[in-house]
Formats: structure tokens, sequence, C-alpha cells
């Protein structure tokens, strides 16, 4: 029986007549993923590898860098229910059963996401086709990336910010971003929120410095990281006005409607947010608020590609911009990638620039950055060469 044949059948069953690929283990890997020599502290990516008896390994990613003994908790207590299944039939069905629980957590949002990436692979290996092609076709054909500069300048001193910014430019990035002001774990527990004098002058230093390195006409990105107050944001606009922001992201510690509407309303740049969300509500309500002109979901914590699409097509509603936040491994990169190839709405793409060194050795070196740009994958699937015995090497266990 062909293939295409095989694709038709949506329960996972077996017949007399008829063979279909079946799931025979699901296994996760952590990675530690932090450049240590830098001192950028942990920073790990989880991936999810969904075995087939035909041979044909589907992969995906679901990397917290805080939660991994959860995740895979609940990888575990899933893998029952997709083992000794057809794999082309499961992506939409056991997403929803998932997911459908009121009490689902991010953690249980995570799981579902890497094995609902390694579905997505398989459906594409096993049809001959890449994952942009079965999501309905690719409207552009390369994908523009910015540059977070974070693991490549732990310091984040103006000058080593300055000098990293002006290497991804020459790299061809026409984008880059940074993190101008402390970042959560930074701030004392025991201190106002407030900004001090001295945060906020180090921050316009550090913008200052990136702006004068870059030139004026390669986008700055600023992450804000939630550690302003919605009383100090609109005058911090207003001071940094002259550096000309692409955009302003995650100015608060939460996704608050009003607060993220009444910042957007006064400022120039573009205001993003959203990557901390899983559930469809919040983000309709940010979206019917008209708090963001960028939403930046994560295909690791809001419950796979299938999830993602959906969020995306309801910002397009409201005319969001898509930028799918991404300070992830090559797994969810691709994802990405596939993502961004098909949206009508989609803005750039994040990527971690000068990150861990073997990062290429995970997917075999098919993860192609050219010119600040990802080519549009030809291989099926995902397009990428993972190799599990790589990740296993560098294990964060």
């Amino acid at each position: 029986m062909s293939r295409v044949g095989a694709a038709r059948r949506y329960d996972g069953a077996r017949t007399e007549s008829e063979k279909h690929m079946l799931i025979t283990d699901i296994q996760t890997v952590v990675v530690d993923a932090a450049r240590a020599a830098l001192g950028t502290g942990r920073r790990t990516w989880l991936f999810v590898e969904v075995h087939t008896d035909e041979g044909v390994l589907g992969i995906g990613e679901a990397s917290q860098s805080r939660l991994d003994a959860g995740v895979r908790a609940a990888v575990e207590e899933m893998k029952p229910y997709y083992v000794g299944k057809d794999p082309l039939g499961l992506i939409e069905p056991q997403r929803r059963q998932w997911l459908a629980n009121p009490f689902a957590s991010r953690v249980r949002y995570a799981a579902v996401s890497g094995i609902e990436q390694a579905l997505w692979d398989i459906a594409g290996k096993a049809l001959g086709q890449p994952v942009h092609v079965l999501l309905g076709g690719a409207i552009r054909e390369r994908i523009p990336l910015y540059a977070n500069l974070s693991q490549a300048t732990p310091s984040r001193s103006p000058d080593d910010l300055a000098t990293t910014a002006a290497q991804a430019v020459s790299d061809g990035f026409r984008a880059v971003k940074i993190y101008p002001f402390p970042q959560p774990q930074e701030v004392a527990a025991n201190r106002g929120v407030a900004l001090t004098r001295d945060e906020i002058v180090l921050a316009e230093a550090r913008i200052r410095a990136v702006r004068d390195a870059i030139g004026p006409d390669v986008a700055l990105h600023t992450d804000w990281a939630w550690t302003v107050t919605p009383g100090d944001a609109a005058a911090l606009a207003d001071r940094l006005l002259p550096y000309d922001l692409f955009w302003i992201e995650e100015p608060f510690a939460t996704d608050d409607p009003e607060e993220l509407a009444a910042l957007r309303r006064h400022i120039r740049p573009r205001l993003a947010g959203g990557e901390q969300l899983s559930e469809r509500l919040p983000f309709r309500q940010l979206f019917q608020a008209r708090a963001l002109d960028v939403v930046m979901p994560d295909v690791k914590w809001i419950g796979g590609i299938s999830a993602f699409r959906e969020i995306a097509a309801l910002a397009a509603a409201y005319d969001v911009e898509v930028s799918p936040h991404n300070m992830s491994g090559p797994v969810a990169t691709a994802a990405c990638v596939h993502l961004s190839a098909v949206l009508g709405n989609f803005l750039a793409l994040e990527y971690g620039y000068a990150g861990v060194p073997w990062r290429d050795e995970l997917v075999a070196g098919s993860e192609l950055v050219e010119h600040g740009t990802i080519p549009l994958p030809t291989a099926p699937g995902l397009g990428i060469e993972w190799d599990g015995a790589a990740a296993r090497r560098h294990a964060g266990e």
C-alpha cells in the first residue's frame, strides 16, 4: 500500500489487509545549551523523539529551561496513548484530547507541543513533502531572522553589545535584539519594582552603543523582560525615541490587556508580547483590546504547529503581525521556519545569535543561516537531519 493511502486512514489501526506505520516509542533528551564559558547560567533544550516501526523518526522540541523534569514526566504519561498507533492520524485528535482538560498546565502544553512537532515531521517524511507543503504551501522563499544577542554577550556591557551587534550586521542580519533593562534574575526580591536611575542610564547607554554600531538602517528590537512598571513605561519610551526602536517587547510582569493597550496608544515603536501564553483566550483578549502590534507565540509552549497557526489566524483578523518567540534549539527553529513560510502576517523570526558552538551537530549541519535568513527547506518533514547520538553527548542530565 502506498504511503499516501496510509495517510488517509485516521484511526491508527492495523488491519489484516493493510500495514500501517506504528509508533514504537517516545523518548526525550535534555541538552545543556548554556555557553558555560561565558557564564550565561543554565539553559537547556528538551527534544522529543517519536520512533516508528518503519524506521521513520520524528523530532520535536519542548524546551523549557525551567521545568524539564515535569515535561519529561508528562511525555511519559502520554506515551501509552501514542505507542502502537499510526502517527499519521494523531496530530489533531491527540492534541485536542490532552489540552481539552481545564487543568492542563504549561508543562502539559510543552509536552504536547514537542510530540505534535514530531508527528508533523513524521507525516512529511512519510509523504515525501516538507511540512510547509502540508500546511498549504509557502508564500516566501526565505525567512528573515533577527539576531537575539543575549547568549553572545553575557556581560551586557555597552561596548560588548556594540561589538556583537556590529558582527551580526556584518554576518548579514538586518535586525538585532538586546535586553537593555535588568533581567528578572538580576532584580533583588526585597527591592521596589521601579527601576533605579542608574539602571535607566545604563539601559540607555546600551541602546545608544548598539544603535551607533549598527547604523540607522538596521532594526533595533528591545526586550524589556517584564521589568518596567506601567507608570514608568511611557516616559521611558519617550526617552528612547531618538534611537528609533523597532519594537518594545514584554514591558510588564503580566500581559495585561488594558495596561498594554494604554502604552501602545502612547508610544511610536511597535509593542510586542504574548510569548508566555499558551491558551487561546488570553491571546484573544489581547487582540480585542488592541494591546499589541506584534504577537510572539512560542511553538514549544502553545501546543505545537497547529495551535500556533490558529493563533496566527486569530491575530490576522485584528491586523496583528506574528513574530515567533524562538530562543530555541534547531528543532523548534525548523518548526518556526515552516510556519513562517506560510503565514501572511509573519514579520520576522527570532534567532539566538552566536549561541552554543556545537548547535549544528544536533541537526547534522542542516540548519542553514545565510545572510540573516533561512532558506525555505526542501527536504521532507521539518527538513533537518536529527542526530540523536550527538544530542546525547551533550546531555544536560
